[in-house]
């Protein structure tokens, strides 16, 4: 029995999944070191949802198809993916904590998905939008479905971290998620129908980078980045 791409999907956005997302914070710890009150997360996840978080979700949809296109065979592919996913990420320290994650789950994709085309051409340390990618054309997930879940996994990481650093009732937690990830839904379709890494998303968060380098150079932190 093969499971459904809804039930990978939901695997995927499971905090308990052993790929090591617990120890990242999606830029949460960084805003917060860097002087964001706690009283303006909604804003912060908000504005991360649609701007690093879409890149990612566009980089995901891109690395889907280029597994689906057959763009792998003609030499380019993912490489091309990750080319624009990084000229998009411009702090080294937000593409090297993405790039963290990104091993933690190819070793579990290569475990659960061995012969899924693309995870070769993946290498050692790819970018986690990328691995998501390939997973998904492995299952046959939708792109919008994608998009949904790249966007989820990122807010609702930054959240589990700001009820460890600013503990409050775990519900407002949940709200946050719900609001960020709603307020991405009327920028859906365009990022779900991309076919070429041109096409990813160039949204940026300069004040978040800032903050990510700043909390790359400090030893008083709980998390990775």
């Amino acid at each position: 029995m093969t499971p459904s791409a809804g039930t990978v999907a939901m695997m995927l956005a499971d905090a308990r999944l052993p790929s090591g997302g617990h120890a990242h914070s999606s830029g949460m710890e960084p805003a917060l070191l860097g002087g964001m009150p706690p009283a303006a997360s909604a804003e912060f996840l908000a504005l991360r949802a649609r701007t690093t978080a879409l890149v990612d979700a566009g980089t995901a949809v891109a690395a889907m198809r280029a597994v689906l296109d057959g763009s792998l065979i003609q030499g380019s592919g993912l490489a091309a993916v990750e080319t624009a996913w990084a000229a998009r990420t411009p702090s080294l320290a937000m593409r090297t904590a993405s790039r963290d994650l990104g091993r933690g789950l190819l070793r579990l994709a290569r475990r659960i998905w061995p012969t899924a085309e693309g995870i070769d051409a993946l290498g050692g340390a790819p970018a986690r939008p990328l691995v998501l990618g390939v997973i998904a054309a492995e299952v046959g997930m939708g792109a919008e479905d994608l998009v949904r879940l790249a966007v989820y996994d990122d807010i609702a990481s930054a959240v589990a971290a700001l009820l460890k650093l600013d503990p409050r009732d775990p519900v407002d937690g949940v709200t946050l998620v719900l609001g960020a990830c709603a307020s991405v839904e009327p920028l859906l379709a365009p990022v779900a129908g991309i076919w070429s890494p041109d096409d990813i998303p160039s949204l940026a968060a300069p004040q978040a980078e800032a903050w990510a380098e700043q909390h790359a150079a400090t030893h008083r932190r709980l998390f990775r980045g």
